[in-house]
């Protein structure tokens, strides 16, 4: 019998392994004050997720084992994102936020993990590597307050425990 890892891991895995490290690499920039280059891993986090399903499919469908390593979203978009929370808003609030958001983003890879619907309940999680990336730059831009980000994380929040539809792409 064969335990290699490496019989496990198919092409697209590979790139959700990427995902989960783009994920490391935001938390890491975001540690250090460098925002720009976080919030663009958080982006390319969420490139490396969009296209691992569709190269599932091309290949033939995903595995039990991809659909388990799809927990490494939680990195990219649960743990990043409350990362940069709790980095910018310094108070019980910003940690309370970043604590919930980090729920809210588990609980959603669970259920997502646990069905197998043609379609997404709540908002996926991929989400939130553009939606925290696109404060960064419309902060930038306008100048508003970090608590911004406390807003963002509690809509998302909310919106990722929905029980609304969503078509997915390439279904």
């Amino acid at each position: 019998m064969n335990d290699s890892i490496i019989r496990f891991v198919k092409p697209a895995d590979a790139l959700t392994v990427l995902n989960a490290l783009s994920g490391m690499a935001a938390i890491v920039y975001f540690s250090h004050g460098n925002l720009l280059n976080g919030s663009l891993c958080l982006l390319a986090a969420a490139f490396f997720d969009a296209i691992d399903g569709k190269v599932a499919r091309k290949m033939g469908g995903g595995t039990d084992f991809g659909k388990a390593l799809d927990f490494g979203d939680l990195v990219s978009f649960g743990a990043a994102p409350a990362f940069l929370i709790s980095f910018l808003v310094k108070d019980y609030v910003g940690y309370a936020v970043a604590a919930i958001f980090l729920t809210a983003s588990l609980l959603r890879l669970a259920r997502f993990n646990c069905t197998n619907t043609p379609y997404f309940i709540g908002m996926p999680t991929t989400l939130n590597g553009v939606i925290f990336p696109m404060i960064f730059f419309l902060q930038k831009l306008l100048g508003f307050s970090n608590y911004a980000y406390i807003g963002a994380a509690l809509i998302s929040s909310a919106l990722m425990l929905g029980t609304f539809r969503l078509g997915k792409s390439g279904h």
